[in-house]
């Protein structure tokens, strides 16, 4: 690598911190920058990574204007992905964003077709991308093990009992339940993460009808074995904790989607392929960023309830069934580490990296806008098929989604407008 990048960052909240994580793993990246409109998480953030007042904005639109940075790492909620991505791109600077990559498929288009026009690197975080996990899997289907592939089904799984992101994870602010900061809650929320994975292994198929509910009936506010008895002074959660589909896709192939931030059952089951030759089963897509994130040192590694997991169930050549377990996770962990060629296929901030010093290219990467892009048609069509009462076919979903993005944003520390034109 050894190509020296000059990074700036907006927005200082709880995710950021991730990513400071991950380029402080990443030598050849400075932070030299940094904006968000609350003055003393900007402070406390800069003071936490040695960026001065001097480099801190309350407004980014000015750090914008400056020209000895050439990328821009967007940590903002949801319905400020289009507004801020758009004012970076079409400020000069290559973008990442991370996920979702907007909570409308409206505002997630205007976000590609803007990339496209300005010609500026864009990418979207992606974790489950980028593990063993997915490598193993698409080399699997790609070398026709499965045979025909015909349905598959995506589940978020494990760990999904009742948390709610501002009240069990302490480090989520309230915007996690509110609409219209957040736009949706669990369906693309890790929803990019179970969904972008599987459309990806699937090979981006081209959507054809969708049917769908979206649940919102579980409160906030009280333990997690409150009884009806203490629901009274529970609140309703602002956004959607459940989305339920069934996508059909030209040529025949059929996905389930069950994706929930909140349930009474802990375990939902796995996510599964299957075609006319075999299956593939996984568990566990990484939603959380992989080691680097996470602050595991070299060599360690996430938890083992949280690490991801692949079966494939086929026949040998007499016929006799074959299971065969390939815990990609554990496999590849001391190679990844080892190997800088195998390590931008671990981590999504070092992919982006080698993207903007040209060692990926639009042919090579993993395109994470084209598959956001994806993800959000057939997630805005479960969202319209619950509302309208019935299924939807992609064509409608392009023609009834609109922007649900934050275009005016009053805070205590000023009014913000921004501009959607490109």
């Amino acid at each position: 690598m050894n190509q020296p990048i000059r990074i700036a960052l907006i927005g200082t909240g709880m995710i950021s911190h991730r990513h400071m994580k991950v380029w402080s793993h990443i030598p050849e990246v400075t932070v030299v920058a940094a904006a968000d409109i609350d003055e003393r998480a900007l402070k406390a953030f800069g003071a936490q990574y040695g960026i001065g007042e001097e480099n801190l904005y309350t407004d980014f639109r000015q750090m914008l204007k400056r020209d000895d940075f050439t990328a821009v790492d967007v940590c903002v909620h949801n319905n400020l992905h289009a507004p801020v991505c758009l004012a970076v791109m079409k400020a000069g600077f290559d973008c990442y964003d991370e996920k979702p990559m907007s909570a409308s498929y409206f505002d997630s288009k205007l976000i590609y077709d803007c990339a496209r026009v300005t010609g500026k690197k864009l990418a979207v975080q992606i974790s489950s991308m980028f593990s063993g996990q997915t490598l193993v899997a698409k080399k699997v289907i790609d070398a026709g093990k499965l045979g025909e592939v015909y349905h598959a089904r995506v589940c978020a799984s494990l760990w999904r009992r009742r948390p709610h992101a501002d009240r069990d994870a302490a480090a989520c602010s309230a915007a996690f339940q509110d609409r219209a900061m957040a736009g949706h809650g669990a369906l693309i929320d890790t929803g990019i993460y179970h969904i972008g994975q599987m459309l990806y292994l699937l090979g981006l198929p081209e959507l054809d009808t969708v049917l769908g509910q979206t649940c919102q009936r579980l409160p906030v506010g009280g333990p997690a074995w409150a009884d009806s008895r203490h629901y009274a002074r529970l609140r309703p959660m602002g956004v959607d904790e459940m989305g339920i589909g069934f996508a059909k896709f030209k040529g025949g192939l059929t996905l389930e989607v069950c994706e929930a931030n909140a349930s009474n059952i802990p375990d939902m089951g796995s996510s599964f392929i299957t075609g006319t030759q075999g299956g593939l089963e996984y568990t566990m897509s990484d939603a959380f960023g992989g080691d680097w994130s996470m602050g595991m040192p070299p060599f360690g590694q996430l938890p083992e309830f949280l690490q991801p997991t692949l079966k494939f169930y086929g026949h040998d050549d007499l016929g006799f069934a074959v299971t065969v377990d390939y815990r990609p996770y554990e496999n590849q962990q001391d190679l990844k580490y080892y190997d800088p060629e195998m390590m931008q296929w671990f981590d999504n901030q070092l992919h982006w990296y080698n993207y903007l010093i040209g060692k990926l290219t639009d042919e090579t990467r993993y395109n994470t806008p084209l598959i956001a892009l994806n993800t959000s048609l057939l997630a805005e069509g479960i969202v319209l098929s619950g509302e309208r009462g019935g299924s939807i076919t992609a064509e409608e979903i392009r023609a009834e989604s609109k922007s649900i993005a934050m275009w005016h944003q009053e805070t205590p520390w000023g009014v913000f407008d921004y501009d959607s034109t490109f």
